[in-house]
């Protein structure tokens, strides 16, 4: 396609477009926004954030009648939830599991196979020779993968990130993780890894009413100017031009125009202090590249419908289009094929092909709370809000009223002497104030001095805040057992045991669901590993022969049969923090039990089981097991000498090293392909 003004105003138009879609699409968000931006300020706010007039005193503010106490505080149990949850539910990185998916076994009998033709039943053998050496191929596979998917995590820092997203989640409603390529610039090789986001980055599609019907997602990055026209290969000048002068374009009955919401503005601009930084907005499309989108041309429609459905775009504020597909493009040799340049074909292609999956995105989503006809979860914090703002309006009109309590006021006849008042003040330490009363002298000198007693806080008051208070643990789930704290004591097992198990209700829940979402990053890191790396990348981690293996078994997979063909499973518990005392505690019944049973293999020689729970018991208590292992038994006697005979013939001299023959390396079979 030559370079004319047609392609050019479709560009636009595209780029145009899709920031229109954004700003609906953030827009469809802001309730939930407007919920984390909250529930984050109850975590980490300034200290007189409740107190302020955009707040307590707004249309739906608490405080718009009554003036604020002068002792202002803000009750943090935001912060012990989050402490107490996310400390238990992600304490290590989990261990990953890959399997492949087992073929099922067909009896020739099902198959209607007669015995008696050889001919038929030399087919069903050779079929099934195929499928053994098919399965020993995905063993391999598996063995490959599973050993990839559980080295990246410490390399990569995936706790790290994993507690970020866990700790957003709980305050926020949602986190992210994003599964991306990163390259060591020492050694040059590449890896693939999941790491945190802001949820406030990303948007979805505002059609959809639950996550699983979204068509396009977005994700807001911010980078400097120089490093964004680098890697799109862009003259910086453009970029700075169009950024400079601050257009938003809308398009709107074919003319565009600066009409965008200040919301949106808002949200997609940071000034930088270091260096001149860009905000532009990366989108993954599963319905085209944007030719089709509601309101969109339609003499335009169509236009670029040899791309397919699966579509990578690259927008920002104030460039008359896409990022990744610069105008200069349009002179490039057509491809007679898709009627479009092959460089434009391959700069519009997903990054990794996640959209191989139904519900594949390069994003993996982490709800406690899911909302049901809402694409955005709900906050854990969120049903506590009311409570959360009583408490604090209480609290602090409650230290008012003990700030006021504390002073005592002397009522002092205002015709005594200014010699008493004196040594009335001289004698306090700043708790006492004078009050002057109009009285005749001449009376005692309780009629000349009076202290006023002000009244305490009524009971009323704090059965209302233990009121309160009791609805908001219940709430968040930051009941007494959770603190290890009891009112009441414990009568038996069977009542200490329920209650174990009611407060790890929420908590193994919230942890599955961490669980569940770990087991989508570990396919999903899998699909990009095929996609993307090559042996070299992975030969430090499975060696030579296993980096031979990924060429010859693992490259050549289709991204739908790494997503399909094999399972990725999370070992249940393995990302939460250990309960030692329960550790203990079954490792001391399992050795009184198995302890004798197993110590009377030791006279047959065999120590290797005793050995083994010895280690898991003095695991469980931090000992070094060493001192308290069985060493193995001796070798046996040497067998008795023969008895003499007739001398035995000399043996032949063995070859000198260099004649003696080489061993050839243990290859598997299925290498030797």
């Amino acid at each position: 396609m030559a370079q004319n003004d047609t392609g050019e105003d479709v560009l636009q138009v595209i780029a145009t477009s899709w920031l229109k879609k954004i700003e609906l699409g953030l827009k469809h968000k802001r309730p939930f926004t407007e919920d984390a931006r909250e529930a984050m300020d109850f975590f980490d706010g300034p200290h007189n954030w409740f107190w302020r007039d955009e707040y307590s005193r707004s249309e739906y503010g608490y405080n718009r009648s009554i003036s604020p106490p002068g002792f202002r505080m803000q009750l943090n149990r935001v912060f012990e939830a989050v402490k107490l949850f996310a400390s238990v539910i992600y304490h290590r990185n989990p261990v990953r599991q890959v399997t492949p998916k087992k073929f099922p076994e067909i009896p020739p009998e099902a198959l209607g196979i007669d015995p008696n033709d050889p001919a038929i039943v030399q087919q069903y053998g050779m079929a099934l020779q195929e499928t053994a050496m098919r399965d020993a191929i995905r063993d391999t596979v598996s063995k490959l993968l599973s050993a990839y998917l559980n080295y990246t995590p410490n390399e990569l820092d995936l706790k790290t990130h994993s507690r970020r997203v866990v700790d957003e989640a709980i305050i926020k409603g949602a986190g992210v993780w994003w599964t991306e390529l990163v390259t060591d610039p020492g050694s040059g090789t590449s890896s693939v890894g999941s790491f945190a986001d802001s949820i406030d980055n990303l948007v979805l599609d505002p059609d959809a009413t639950e996550i699983e019907d979204i068509t396009w997602c977005a994700r807001r990055c911010i980078h400097p100017i120089d490093v964004v026209a680098r890697q799109y290969g862009i003259d910086r000048e453009l970029l700075q031009a169009n950024l400079e002068s601050k257009p938003t374009y809308r398009h709107d009955d074919n003319q565009l125009s600066s009409s965008l919401s200040g919301d949106y503005k808002a949200s997609s601009r940071r000034v930088g202090k270091t260096n001149d930084l860009m905000t532009y907005w990366k989108i993954w499309s599963k319905t085209g590249f944007g030719d089709r989108l509601k309101d969109a041309p339609k003499d335009q429609r169509g236009f670029f419908d040899a791309i397919g459905d699966n579509c990578y775009i690259v927008v920002a504020d104030g460039v008359k289009f896409p990022i990744n597909v610069p105008p200069e493009m349009l002179n490039e040799q057509v491809d007679p094929q898709t009627g479009l340049p092959q460089s434009m074909f391959r700069a519009v292609q997903w990054p990794i092909p996640f959209w191989a999956e139904s519900n594949g995105w390069p994003f993996t989503m982490l709800g406690f709370h899911r909302k049901p006809g809402y694409i955005w979860p709900i906050s854990h914090i969120k049903p506590g809000i009311p409570e959360l703002r009583f408490l604090c309006w209480a609290f602090s009109f409650l230290a008012q009223r003990v700030a006021v309590s504390c002073e005592t006021l002397i009522g002092v006849s205002k015709a005594a002497d200014q010699d008493i008042k004196d040594q009335i003040l001289s004698q306090s330490q700043g708790g006492f104030k004078i009050v002057e009363l109009s009285e005749i002298l001449g009376r005692s000198v309780s009629d000349v001095i009076s202290v006023f007693q002000l009244p305490n806080a009524t009971n009323e008051i704090w059965s209302v805040i233990n009121a309160v208070t009791e609805m908001l643990e219940k709430r968040l789930g930051l009941t007494e057992l959770v603190y290890g704290l009891s009112n009441k004591q414990i009568r038996s097992a069977t009542e200490a045991s329920v209650r174990s198990e009611q407060i790890s209700i929420r908590p193994d829940d919230m942890a599955e669901n961490v669980e569940n979402s770990m087991t989508q990053l570990a396919r999903k890191e899998a699909m990009a590993a095929r996609w993307l790396l090559t042996p070299q990348d992975v030969e430090a981690i499975v060696g030579p022969i296993g980096a031979a293996a990924w060429g010859q078994h693992v490259s050549p997979l289709e991204p739908i049969q790494v997503a399909r063909e094999y399972d990725y499973r999370i070992e249940s518990g393995s990302a939460r923090k250990p309960n030692k005392s329960t550790r203990q505690e079954q490792m001391q019944a399992a050795l009184q039990n198995l302890g004798p049973v197993l110590s009377n293999l030791i006279g047959a020689g065999v120590v290797e089981p005793f050995n083994a729970l010895i280690k898991d018991w003095a695991d469980s208590l931090d000992l070094d097991a060493t001192p308290y292992l069985v060493p193995p038994p001796p070798p046996p006697a040497e067998m008795q000498q023969p008895q003499p005979g007739p001398p035995a013939e000399p043996e032949a001299a063995a070859p000198p090293p260099e004649q003696a023959p080489e061993q050839a390396p243990q290859v598997p079979p299925e290498l030797m392909q």
